[in-house]
C-alpha cells in the first residue's frame, strides 16, 4: 500500500527492512549495511551526517538501530522517521516470533552454529570497513587523534561508554 501512497517512503521502508533482515549480530551489525544503503547506494546522507546521527543515537536511550529514525527523518520528515523506525524493527520481530518455537532445536545444530559464527565474523570485517570509512571522513589533527586514542584505550580496558562520551564532550568543549 505504501508503494502506491509515496514511492520515496516505500523505498526508505524497503531499505530499512533489508538492513535489519541481514543485520545478524545486533544493532552494531546493522551500521555497515545502513551506511552502504544510505550513503553509498542512495546518497540520502553524506558520511559525516550519518556519523553524527550515530553519535546522537549513542547519547540517547535505546538501541543503535534508532539511527534509522534519524535517517528517515532527514530523508522524508516526520513520516520518514516513523516509517524507517517501523521498517527497521519489523524483520527482527517477525523472525523472533517465527523462529521461537524452533530455536532450541536450531541452537543444538552444529551446522546452524557454524553458520552463525561465519555470519558474525563477516560482520566484524564489515564494522572494521565502516570504521575506516568514518575515520577517513574526519579532519584529523593531533588533539583529535589523542582524544580518539584515549577513548579507544578507555573502552578497551573496560571503561564505561557513558563516561567516555561525557569526557569526550568536556574535553572537546575545553580544548577544541
Amino acid at each position: 500500500m505504501l508503494f502506491f501512497f509515496d514511492i520515496n517512503l516505500f523505498e526508505l521502508a524497503a531499505v530499512m527492512f533489508r538492513v535489519d533482515l541481514f543485520a545478524f549480530g545486533g544493532g552494531l551489525a546493522s551500521l555497515p549495511l545502513m551506511y552502504h544503503e544510505v550513503v553509498d547506494a542512495h546518497a540520502w546522507l553524506d558520511s559525516t551526517t550519518f556519523l553524527s546521527g550515530i553519535a546522537l543515537g549513542q547519547v540517547t536511550p535505546g538501541p543503535i538501530v534508532v539511527t534509522a529514525t534519524f535517517v528517515g527523518y532527514l530523508v522524508d520528515g516526520f513520516w520518514g522517521g516513523v516509517i524507517a523506525t517501523v521498517a527497521i524493527f519489523t524483520p527482527s520481530f517477525l523472525i523472533v516470533v517465527g523462529a521461537e518455537p524452533y530455536f532450541d532445536r536450531l541452537q543444538g545444530s552444529p551446522l546452524f552454529r557454524r553458520a552463525v559464527d561465519g555470519i558474525l565474523l563477516s560482520f566484524v570485517g564489515l564494522l572494521l570497513s565502516v570504521t575506516i570509512r568514518f575515520a577517513m571522513g574526519i579532519s584529523w589533527d593531533w588533539p583529535l587523534a589523542l582524544l580518539c586514542a584515549g577513548s579507544f584505550i578507555a573502552l578497551f580496558v573496560g571503561g564505561e561508554i557513558l563516561w567516555v562520551v561525557i569526557a569526550g564532550v568536556i574535553l572537546s568543549y575545553l580544548f577544541f
